[in-house]
């Protein structure tokens, strides 16, 4: 709504009654305004004075230094400054008046409303109008096309330049017959006989649209015609796949139907959406409304709240309605998105899939070794080299660790939070020749009452709630193979003593078992704390520091080996364009030497994590200095020059200080001439999809200028 205040004269004249003729006329000149206001000692109106009244006083006698006073109109039209156009229209035309004081909130004079003011407001308010309705056309979804009385294009919006491939610019103006065949008819058809058309489905290229068309009038006369067209393209392919979804369903309900195991199937809240006669069977249930019943209505005894909060619940042993079933329940989750559970029930001739699974099990463990055997066998190197470093002090590190793995002895790995702890255990595992599996067990994430039954286990009926049969601890999953103790430095000291015993004497007990088991399990600990100084404060036991640090491998921190930074950015920024489905080619010296002067408090993690989060911002090609963290700007260099660090860099590259763009077109002529012009293979060392090569190859003009090789 447009309001009166923001179209009155502001700028006027403020008299009082003692003013003369000579005063008034004065301020006339000077503002070239008819009217004055007249205020009274509080500033409020007291009313007006014009300058035809003025005129008529000196025709009658009145001289220049005449006071004002009898010649004012007290009697004037006011308006509120928040009144819309219209009202002060009414009132002036009701009481005839060419002009209307505006009085602000606190009623005190804002300005003067004349008829020009009034016309220059509507004149505004249409062209408002005229502008909304221009911008919701051209911002439509929809495609919207008119022609004028002379079958020529006046309308031609945004979604009308996307769908036909044209821009307004180039058929504004133009026959409809010769710029869009498709339409020509049905807008000439409306523009002749004056009458809407029914909506109509219309091809054009690669969409399907609904076309209606309608005529245009001015003054009950028709003078154009227009085209709204709704693309229906996306709409028809989703009832395609709500077509293939309720096949797959059917699909669902039929394997459901024939499955020899229970079955059960819930949505994210525990409203059951699909069960099979197995289960009904199992339960002794009818299937009458048990659709869309909550789990807790039904089978309570199933336990469902931890699968239904997202948690895989490993396969066991229950007993249900009295007989012994094998119970797996897992979340059913799409794009990282919880939308439900299925529960699997085994309960036929449950003991002979027992015999089964233990010899799936003794199976894997020998195929898992032998796979070992082989990849190790057809490999020239290490498993070290997945630990990318080109420093000095690592690499002796990581033959330091390449030997340890051949021994059976206990090794510490120690070093700050993200140097890779966890990378060096499994490397000397995949090393030691162990053919039992490699478990890590985090001592600081998991609660200290529950340490002891996950490092032993426990026998059926230990406690309540044990799981019948019991369970399996680490020491048991990992025998013959390795054990990693990651934060050993977090481990209660109660637990530090069973644990001693076991690395002593390789045997061990259940909780609430008292069959004694040995194992063969090698450990492998690492900690970020000084275990030294735990000693000497009574935290952590002596002579379990001097079991666990036999062979110790201190890790340097990212800070110490900042000759490794490039290397494992541009490892990095490769793992993550697959990872983000991006092609960023590098980064720039600029971006490398601000994160080189960084201290990387979470060294190679805390680098991943910057990396990755730098890669969702908007980076085009190249990482710069700007789209780095703050806290690592605020120590960027301002003298290094802005060129690539990595991605193939040769020999042969521009040693001049170049563009960004010049050194691409010269990486990109590069590449193509070592691999004598082979796009695909010049795409893959380039780190970019061949679609892109070949726009950066259009973008600088490259095709005369590289080089065939003739073989």
């Amino acid at each position: 709504m447009l309001r009166i205040r923001d179209y009155c004269t502001k700028d006027i004249v403020k008299l009082r009654s003692s003013h003369r003729i000579a005063d008034v006329l004065n301020a006339f000149l000077h503002s070239r305004l008819d009217i004055a206001c007249i205020l009274d000692d509080s500033d409020r109106l007291m009313g007006i004075i014009s300058k035809n009244a003025l005129y008529r006083a000196l025709l009658h006698g009145a001289t220049l230094d005449t006071p004002i006073e009898p010649y004012i109109r007290q009697h004037v039209v006011t308006a509120d400054a928040d009144d819309n156009l219209d009202h002060v229209r009414d009132i002036m035309l009701q009481n005839q008046v060419a002009h209307g004081v505006i009085l602000d909130e606190k009623g005190y004079v804002l300005g003067v409303m004349s008829k020009s003011d009034i016309i220059r407001g509507f004149l505004h308010e249409k062209e408002v109008l005229i502008n909304w309705l221009s911008d919701l056309i051209e911002h439509l979804q929809d495609v919207v096309v008119s022609i004028n009385s002379e079958s020529q294009i006046a309308t031609f919006n945004r979604a009308a330049e996307n769908i036909f491939g044209l821009t307004k610019q180039q058929v504004t103006g133009q026959s409809v017959d010769n710029w869009l065949p498709q339409l020509s008819d049905g807008l000439e058809t409306v523009l002749q006989q004056h009458c809407s058309m029914d909506p109509r489905r219309i091809s054009i290229g690669n969409h399907t649209v609904i076309a209606s068309f309608i005529p245009l009038s001015h003054n009950k006369s028709v003078n154009g015609a227009m085209a709204v067209l709704q693309d229906i393209t996306t709409l028809e392919a989703v009832a395609k796949e709500l077509e293939s979804t309720k096949n797959l369903q059917h699909t669902v309900q039929h394997a459901l139907a024939l499955s020899y195991d229970a079955i059960i199937m819930t949505d994210v809240k525990g409203f059951i959406t699909n069960i099979n006669d197995a289960f009904l069977e199992l339960f002794e249930l009818k299937n009458e409304a048990l659709i869309n019943r909550h789990w807790l209505e039904v089978i309570p005894e199933l336990n469902m709240e931890a699968v239904l909060a997202g948690q895989t619940i490993e396969g066991g042993i229950r007993t249900i309605r009295e007989k012994p079933c094998f119970v797996i329940q897992e979340p059913i989750n799409r794009n990282g998105i919880h939308l439900g559970t299925i529960t699997k029930i085994i309960f036929r001739q449950l003991d002979e899939w027992r015999d089964v699974f233990r010899r799936l099990e003794q199976l894997e463990s020998e195929i898992h070794y032998y796979r070992e055997e082989l990849q190790r066998a057809n490999r020239q190197s290490s498993a070290f080299d997945q630990i990318i470093s080109q420093n000095s002090n690592l690499e002796r590190l990581k033959e330091q660790a390449l030997l340890a793995a051949k021994s059976t002895s206990t090794i510490l790995i120690t070093g700050e939070s993200g140097t890779g702890k966890e990378l060096f255990a499994e490397a000397i595992h995949r090393e030691s020749k162990r053919v039992g599996n490699f478990i890590q067990v985090n001592c600081a994430a998991i609660p200290g009452e529950l340490l002891e039954s996950e490092f032993f286990g426990y026998a059926e009926g230990a406690f309540t709630g044990a799981r019948k049969g019991g369970k399996l601890g680490k020491f048991e999953i990992a025998d013959h193979g390795t054990l990693f103790l990651d934060e050993i430095g977090d481990m209660p000291l109660s637990l530090q003593a069973k644990l001693l015993r076991v690395l002593q004497e390789q045997s061990f007990e259940r909780i609430g078992d008292v069959k004694t088991r040995k194992v063969d399990v090698r450990i492998i600990a690492a900690t970020n704390k000084n275990l030294r100084q735990m000693v000497k404060e009574g935290t952590f036991r002596e002579d379990l520091y001097y079991r666990i640090d036999v062979v110790n491998l201190s890790l340097p921190p990212l800070r110490e080996r900042m000759d490794d930074l490039s290397l494992l950015s541009e490892f990095l920024v490769k793992k993550l364009n697959k990872k983000l489905n991006k092609e960023i080619i590098g980064i720039t010296t600029q971006a490398l030497m601000a994160m080189q002067e960084y201290l990387w408090p979470g060294n190679v993690r805390e680098l991943e994590n910057v990396l990755e989060r730098t890669m969702n911002m908007d980076v085009k090609q190249w990482i710069e200095p700007q789209h780095l963290p703050e806290q690592i700007r605020q120590r960027e260099r301002s003298d290094a020059p802005p060129l690539p660090v990595f991605i193939h860099e040769r020999e042969d590259r521009p040693k001049e200080s170049h563009s960004l763009e010049e050194m691409e077109k010269h990486m990109i002529m590069s590449v193509l001439d070592q691999t004598q012009n082979n796009r695909t293979e010049a795409a893959r060392l380039l780190g970019i999809s061949r679609s892109n090569l070949y726009q950066k190859i259009r973008k600088y003009g490259i095709k005369q200028e590289v080089r065939f090789h003739m073989k």
